[in-house]
């Protein structure tokens, strides 16, 4: 059956690409499929033509619709300038794979971490050429990461009412559906301040807030408050306005009104285990440490767990002995980078999130308009996620790279859009839906 779904992708790629060629309008479309596509990928639109029983978070060769629908936009939109700060850290982290792999104790799982990584970057390639050329692609992204997490909603729903005390829908456990609905909520929150696509934007809003409650996860919880606020304050740093102060007032009495909510979800799991569960944490956090120290330019990508166990630093950190514990990486994605790709791939992640962000920054007092207001979210959401990957190791899975290269993309593909309208003048700009100018790779 797999083979028929590579094929049938095969068959699928280049005609949607010469579709949207021929069809510009339809690349918005292409990027809601995206946004919805995500977080259903497994089982219903993957497979893995070569796969691994692999410890670790990446486990084979790994096609996506999502990837036939990236590569469909490459070839069928024009490049966009990538900031030069961003190719010299992703070159970095490169790098850093490269020279950990001499550690590696298999080679394949380094080869499938290229691989997701590889289809991460066409994806962020993708949404950046979208977004640029196009108006409404940046609300297309972001109105099927809303549908998705209203559906994840729902699932959720069920799942607590079924006796699940910790669901997680479609991804299958809270922390990452909880890390998930990042990516969905703090975009809709920043059409919400700016008065866009209003009743879709505060239903996004309401179901990431369902999701982080009955989910439980403490991380969650306090980085959906946390990026609220940072959405609120990015948001006045770009323009100003009554009804932005209106709604940030709403927004905060009702987080006062929540907090017996919040605490009625954290304290749904008992202090014992919670106190096993920062325990844990922290004997991984040793084992990563010993690690490090040991191996300073890395062990190999998607080796953490392997040489925890064979090199006997999860028993001298205490790791207690049971499948769970011992097959999960570190639970912190800056320990657990630093570890596999050592300092190297460290400077190069950090360096991604400051090349975006200080992209994003830069730029969010061009341009008005929702594309503008999204600006606002994905800025915020990319600030958020280099806070929460500190507390989760799911950082390395295939659907939080799909959605950081999505984040990441549209920064960059609004941030170039907005800069090269402010050089043309008002006359000539482009209309909604139309390719805006942009300037070209020679």
């Amino acid at each position: 059956m797999k083979w028929i779904f590579i094929a049938a992708l095969m068959v699928f790629t280049p005609a949607a690409a010469a579709f949207l060629r021929n069809n510009q309008r339809y690349v918005v479309h292409a990027c809601f499929l995206i946004g919805v596509a995500i977080f259903f990928q497994n089982p219903y639109f993957s497979v893995s033509p070569i796969f691994w029983d692999w410890p670790g978070p990446v486990q084979g060769f790994q096609v996506t619709l999502v990837d036939s629908l990236a590569i469909a936009i490459l070839l069928s939109t024009p490049s966009v300038r990538l900031p030069p700060t961003l190719k010299l850290a992703f070159g970095i982290y490169l790098l850093g794979i490269l020279i950990s792999s001499f550690a590696a104790h298999q080679l394949m799982p380094v080869a499938f971490y290229v691989w997701q990584l590889g289809r991460a970057a066409l994806l962020f390639a993708a949404i950046a050429r979208a977004t640029a050329c196009h108006e409404r692609a940046p609300l297309a992204l972001a109105g099927g990461l809303g549908c998705a997490i209203a559906i994840e909603a729902l699932l959720v729903i069920k799942q607590f009412a079924s006796g699940n005390g910790a669901p997680g829908g479609t991804l299958g456990h809270r922390n990452i559906l909880g890390m998930t609905s990042h990516f969905a909520t703090l975009p809709a929150f920043a059409l919400l301040l700016a008065g866009y696509r209003q009743r879709l934007a505060a239903l996004t809003v309401f179901c990431g807030i369902i999701v982080a409650l009955l989910g439980g996860s403490r991380a969650t919880i306090g980085l959906f408050a946390l990026g609220v606020l940072t959405a609120t304050l990015f948001s006045m740093r770009h323009k100003m306005t009554g009804r932005k102060g209106a709604v940030a007032a709403a927004a905060a009495v009702l987080a006062i009104c929540a907090v017996p909510l919040m605490i009625w979800s954290v304290n749904r799991r008992s202090e014992s285990t919670l106190h096993s569960s920062d325990a844990e944490r922290s004997a991984m956090i040793q084992a990563a440490r010993m690690m490090i120290a040991d191996h300073p330019l890395g062990v190999g990508a998607d080796q953490y767990v392997v040489v925890a166990n064979l090199g006997g630093y999860a028993d001298r950190a205490g790791v207690p002995w049971n499948k769970d514990d011992r097959s999960a990486p570190v639970h912190n994605s800056y320990f657990l980078i630093t570890a596999e790709l050592g300092f190297v791939g460290l400077l190069g992640l950090l360096s991604i999130f400051a090349a975006v962000l200080a992209t994003g920054w830069n730029t969010l007092r061009l341009g008005t308009g929702p594309r503008s207001e999204l600006l606002v979210g994905f800025v915020a959401t990319v600030f958020i996620l280099a806070i929460h990957i500190s507390f989760e190791w799911v950082f390395e899975t295939a659907t939080l790279q799909y959605l950081t290269a999505c984040a990441f993309g549209a920064v960059i593909g609004i941030a170039a859009s907005l800069r090269a309208n402010t050089r043309v003048p008002k006359a000539q700009r482009t209309s909604v839906s139309a390719a805006a100018p942009l300037p070209q790779r020679a």
